[in-house]
């Protein structure tokens, strides 16, 4: 969801590190962590995500509204700091909450950057240990998050951008295998006219899976047939094109083109390329208050069926839909909505800017592909300079064909959502106290026997911690 934040709220967003303890699926780990690094407001790489998996735009970036004020001229070093813990009703998403767990978090990090004329570079590296002791689980997972960054500003008309992160967490208990995920990204941004941008963009990501999902031949019964294991490791590359024409001083639309292409090594029947034709559009109703809007078309053209007679592609129309509106001096509210075509692999390690919400992004990696539709709503009140309130909600519906199924051939219909509340206190410029209230369930779930059963769950989950920026 994008935020929209007051002065003070986006000066202590660059200065603190973002925490999370992330709810576990018994086969996902805790959550990683992201960078403490300074202009998270949106982006340089912004137009990249649509036609890759959604997890890219949660990555922090530096590459907007970037000046000397904001860098300095000199080279910098700024260690980062952040601890949490909290309890959690169900801490492996049961069907019943029956694993409540103390979980704590601690993750500390370094960031350099060098600002150099026209080019600005920067390293960030954070470790996060994290502990869940649970009336019937107790186990540690370590997780390591690398990330790299460079602009240059050509001219006043061009800017050119790289990135490279590279997130590594435990698998949950077992330190020799772990989960690796790495996004490099290169965009290009240049002014054709006076009302006219345009960027083009290209995103690798490889992703190493440490799970082991169990197939089985003939009906889906163990022994029916032959039997082999698979994971969701793959390779995917994306090139995105994106135009803005500024039609008014409060209009800007413009078409976009993504097209992507994605290999996995073992999950037969999920390979593909995609091609995602849309129109974007923003319209500033007032001084407050912001509409936008997408519509597209998404065709997918599987390498495999998954039987003889399945169609290989999927053909959906997408679109969304949002507004963000100022109240006053201290309080910002936005709803979003969007319909999309979403990959499915485990997700639940992988850090997400908003971390109450992670759960609604693990979909059911059985599928080839999914239709989402997902509606969020959250408000910040900034009540002083030192204290402010945020309140959240999202809901989520996936559906996934029978057909899609690549293992059992079962449908899937499955509705999630959360709610919660957080208090922030700054202290300073460098320290921030944060408390946090989250309540989750899923209402239906998809529970295709005999491997892969997803549980219908509720949980409970209350957080507190520092965060501590140099």
């Amino acid at each position: 969801m994008k935020k929209v934040l007051s002065k003070e709220g986006r000066a202590v967003g660059n200065a603190v590190v973002f925490i999370t303890c992330l709810l576990m699926l018994s086969t996902g780990a805790i959550a990683d962590e992201g960078m403490a690094t300074g202009g998270e407001k949106g982006g340089f790489f912004t137009g990249v995500k649509k036609g890759l998996s959604s997890l890219t735009s949660g990555f922090p970036n530096i590459f907007s509204e970037l000046s000397p004020a904001d860098v300095g001229h000199k080279p910098r070093v700024r260690p980062h700091f952040s601890f949490n813990q909290g309890f959690n009703s169900n801490a492996r998403v049961g069907s019943t909450q029956a694993d409540a767990a103390w979980q704590a978090r601690i993750a500390p990090g370094i960031t350099v950057s060098i600002p150099s004329g026209k080019l600005y570079t920067e390293v960030d590296y954070t470790y996060g240990f994290a502990t869940s002791q649970g009336r019937k689980s107790n186990f540690n997972v370590g997780t390591h998050n690398l990330n790299a960054l460079a602009r240059y500003d050509v001219s006043v008309d061009t800017i050119v951008g790289v990135g490279n992160n590279i997130q590594l967490t435990e698998v949950p208990g077992q330190a020799d295998r772990t989960f690796v995920l790495e996004t490099a990204t290169a965009q290009v941004s240049h002014r054709l006219a006076p009302k006219l941008n345009a960027s083009l963009s290209d995103v690798f990501q490889w992703y190493d899976d440490q799970t082991r999902t169990t197939t089985f031949g003939g009906n889906g019964a163990p022994g029916s047939g032959r039997n082999k294991e698979f994971n969701n490791e793959f390779v995917d590359n994306g090139v995105g094109l994106n135009l803005g024409y500024d039609a008014t001083s409060d209009l800007t639309a413009g078409p976009a083109f993504n097209w992507n292409v994605r290999h996995y090594d073992t999950a037969n029947g999920k390979s593909y390329w995609q091609i995602q034709p849309a129109l974007n559009a923003s319209y500033r109703l007032g001084p407050k208050t912001t509409v936008m809007g997408n519509v597209g078309w998404a065709y997918r053209k599987f390498s495999d069926k998954t039987t003889s007679t399945v169609d290989s592609h999927e053909s959906e129309l997408v679109y969304g839909a949002g507004v963000t509106h100022l109240y006053g001096r201290k309080l910002a509210w936005s709803v979003n909505y969007a319909k999309t075509l979403q990959d499915t692999f485990n997700t639940n390690f992988i850090f997400r800017d908003r971390p109450e919400a992670t759960l609604l992004d693990d979909i059911d990696s059985q599928f080839r592909v999914v239709k989402s539709h997902r509606l969020g709503t959250n408000a910040t009140f900034n009540v002083n300079e030192k204290n402010s309130v945020g309140a959240f909600a999202d809901v989520s519906i996936t559906t996934g064909d029978p057909d899609d199924n690549i293992i059992v051939h079962q449908k899937s219909q499955e509705k999630t959502m959360q709610i919660g509340a957080s208090y922030t206190y700054r202290f300073n410029r460098y320290i921030a106290f944060d408390l946090q209230y989250a309540f989750g369930r899923r209402f239906s779930a998809n529970n295709s026997a005999p491997v892969g059963a997803r549980t219908e769950y509720t949980f409970h989950k209350v957080t507190g911690g520092v965060n501590i920026s140099i």
